[in-house]
């Protein structure tokens, strides 16, 4: 118990060693003139949010999650360290800060198209295994933006995710204001019944894997440029179970084992540079 906090202490004071890090190093780059060999560019965030969802899945109840990241990009190339604090967590024994994501990826466009390809390694502290994903995003630059994630675990061969999204910005106040709605839908197919199995409606799991349509998702945001390089966002998200298959699952993994949608929000303050 006393190394895992020591580890968990170790990567609290790495993410913020990063976060001053960039900021110092994005204090040296806005000071100097932009030139087509200064390409650097990245942002600090820090969301504050009342519950933790993941792919419709509740992660936390009850508590504040703190989840800061860094984000550093040169020339289509990019790195992000993304973390979660609980404030309380549900189950005992747990630590406050039980999760950290590290990516690496490349994005670039092409014509009206936008895509990103990735690693993602996700160490998580209690509540489920270590993954390591790629992924490929494939985006339009067009009304209601349309984009395409897959995602394939590849460290345990536990899953495929597809997520599909759309989403719209409408100007409020002229570069200062706006008002952005955002739709997602993920379907889940893994060959991993202990981590996602099939549940029926009595919640007893059937002995076979998930592979269906999973969570929907509802976002609204309302983002506003306080300054050319920060920005204040108020958050709102409902997610949902996109079938029954879903819904018996979403509730089973759920940690009263009752609820099955979640109704969320927060405030995000981001610096970029």
């Amino acid at each position: 118990m006393i190394r895992e906090k020591n580890k968990s202490c170790k990567r609290f004071y790495l993410v913020i060693f990063l976060c001053l890090l960039t900021f110092c190093f994005s204090s040296v780059a806005a000071g100097t003139e932009t030139t087509k060999e200064n390409n650097v560019s990245g942002e600090v965030s820090v969301a504050a949010l009342s519950q933790y969802i993941s792919k419709g899945m509740e992660l936390s109840r009850h508590s504040v999650v703190i989840q800061p990241s860094v984000t550093v990009t040169y020339k289509g190339f990019g790195a992000t360290i993304w973390s979660n604090w609980d404030s309380s967590p549900y189950l005992a024994g747990e630590d406050r800060w039980n999760e950290v994501e590290y990516t690496l990826f490349y994005g670039n466009e092409y014509r009206f198209l936008n895509y990103e390809i990735g690693y993602v390694y996700d160490e998580a502290f209690g509540y489920s295994p270590d993954t390591h994903e790629i992924y490929v995003q494939l985006g339009a630059n067009v009304l209601l933006e349309p984009a395409i994630k897959i995602t394939k675990e590849v460290g345990n061969d536990r899953y495929w995710y597809f997520l599909f999204s759309l989403g719209h910005s409408f100007p409020l106040i002229q570069e200062k204001l706006f008002f952005r709605l955002s739709a997602s839908a993920g379907y889940l197919h893994t060959n991993d019944e202990g981590s996602y199995p099939k549940v029926d409606r009595h919640g007893n799991e059937t002995g076979h894997a998930f592979k269906n349509f999973l969570d929907g998702k509802l976002k609204a945001d309302l983002p506003y440029n306080l300054s050319e390089n920060v920005t204040i966002t108020p958050t709102l998200s409902y997610t949902f179970p996109l079938t029954s298959e879903a819904k018996h699952l979403i509730k089973y993994m759920s940690m009263t084992g009752k609820e099955y949608s979640f109704l969320y929000g927060g405030l995000i303050v981001t610096y970029s540079f």
